[in-house]
């Protein structure tokens, strides 16, 4: 018969890829100081598409893969540095087939200010 633990040590194989001794479990508190980013913006970065997936550690404890961590912010950094410089190409100068943009509406004269009594 199948004991519990053999079932959680056969899932836990099947699942996890094989990984280095050298690679650990980093907590939230890690993934903010390694974006410098708030709490609430970690986890929205956790919830991101192309983000590690967690691993539970209990219902309410979650941890990531270092390098998995690690390989997203690097793929980030890649993808901002191909980014900036396709934006340093484009021009800056208005389209001059666009008329400028104007102010329209009623103009008001500014209240008067109550003196101090």
């Amino acid at each position: 018969m199948n004991r519990p633990e053999d079932l959680a040590t056969s899932r836990l194989d099947k699942a996890a890829p094989t990984r280095s001794a050298s690679d650990e479990l980093i907590s939230i508190a890690d993934i903010r100081g390694l974006f410098k980013l708030g709490r609430t913006a970690a986890y929205e970065l956790t919830h991101r598409p192309g983000f590690p997936g967690h691993v539970e550690i209990s219902p309410r404890c979650y941890r990531w893969w270092a390098s998995e961590v690690y390989e997203f912010a690097a793929t980030l950094r890649r993808e901002r540095a191909q980014g900036s410089t396709q934006r340093a190409r484009k021009s800056r100068l208005p389209d001059p087939a666009v008329p400028p943009r104007r102010i329209t509406g009623k103009v008001r004269a500014a209240r008067a200010r109550k003196k101090a009594s």
